[in-house]
């Protein structure tokens, strides 16, 4: 993996190496994941999620390093998934 793939594309932060859940049905055991709260990406999904679903969540930009993929991880608290951060 390049060290860019692991900064936010949204910020320009370094994203956090982010455990799996066991249940989860990602392939990989961790995900790169942004945890900036100020992040735009993260700030602007609480409005979209509660405009177009009426859901008071949001979302944090992650990248796959296994497959390459990027895309929303969905979270409902500021605080959701911190529990699962793997520190470097």
């Amino acid at each position: 993996m390049t060290e860019e793939k692991s900064i936010c594309p949204y910020c320009g932060e370094k994203m956090k190496k982010w455990e799996t859940p066991n249940t989860s049905t990602w392939g990989g055991n961790f995900l790169y994941v942004c945890f900036n709260d100020e992040c735009s990406y993260y700030k602007r999904g609480w409005d979209w999620m509660y405009k177009t679903r009426m859901v008071k969540c949001s979302y944090r930009h992650y990248f796959d390093p296994l497959n390459g993929a990027t895309g929303p991880l969905p979270v409902n608290t500021p605080m959701a998934g911190r529990d699962s951060i793997i520190e470097e």
